[in-house]
């Protein structure tokens, strides 16, 4: 299917996420979130406050890039992140736990349904470079459970992204009970029309004109 600038634009969360990452990244970032139209702009808590002086599309990523932070810390930092006015949390889960067979929340670590009540999506990430596909199935039937509101593949920052492999199995062990997000190493138009054609509904990249049609 051939996709549209718009098209491409309303499923972009544009990722400023880089430890080198400057103000002035930030603000140029958010300016065109702004002026574009784009899903949202990811960046650390920290710059949550910045971005939101130009734009209202914040998502903030929480426990990144690892998820292996304690839960209460998670769970504190995904509050600050929205009292500063993130509307959008990509939570990275502690997928060491997961692999050990804990299927509560506590491999996400925040309050999902305190998150809820406050208008909040949530997104769990997980790194699909590091799981089976039927770790990959099991893990959304998780997210499904605790009433997460997108699956995203990976932060970019593990050994791989997102494939068209790891794609699949979401999208159909999801059904749409929950969105996918395809992140990590998509760079191009086609690399964003791919990922689209499989089901999903957000793409996560840190460039955006790159993509356009």
């Amino acid at each position: 299917m051939n996709y549209t600038r718009e098209q491409i634009a309303a499923a972009l969360d544009l990722a400023v996420l880089q430890p080198t990452a400057s103000t002035r990244d930030v603000i140029q970032a958010a300016k065109l979130v702004q002026k574009e139209s784009l899903a949202s702009i990811c960046v650390a808590p920290c710059n949550v406050r910045l971005a939101k002086r130009y734009t209202d599309r914040v998502c903030a990523v929480i426990g990144f890039p690892h998820g292996n932070t304690l839960s209460d810390v998670k769970d504190y930092e995904a509050r600050k992140a929205v009292a500063q006015g993130a509307i959008e949390l990509d939570v990275v889960a502690n997928f060491g736990r997961f692999l050990d067979g804990k299927n509560d929340r506590n491999w996400l670590g925040i309050d999902i349904l305190h998150a809820h009540e406050r208008g909040i999506l949530v997104k769990a990430i997980l790194e699909t470079c590091y799981l089976t596909v039927p770790q990959i199935v099991n893990f959304c039937e998780v997210c499904v459970r605790h009433h997460v509101d997108f699956v995203k593949t990976s932060t970019g920052f593990g050994s791989g992204g997102a494939t068209v492999e790891a794609v699949h199995a979401m999208v159909q062990a999801l059904s749409g009970r929950a969105g996918v997000k395809a992140s990590g190493g998509i760079r191009t138009y086609a690399d964003a029309a791919r990922y689209l054609d499989l089901g999903c509904t957000r793409l996560g990249a840190s460039r955006y004109r790159e993509l356009l049609p």
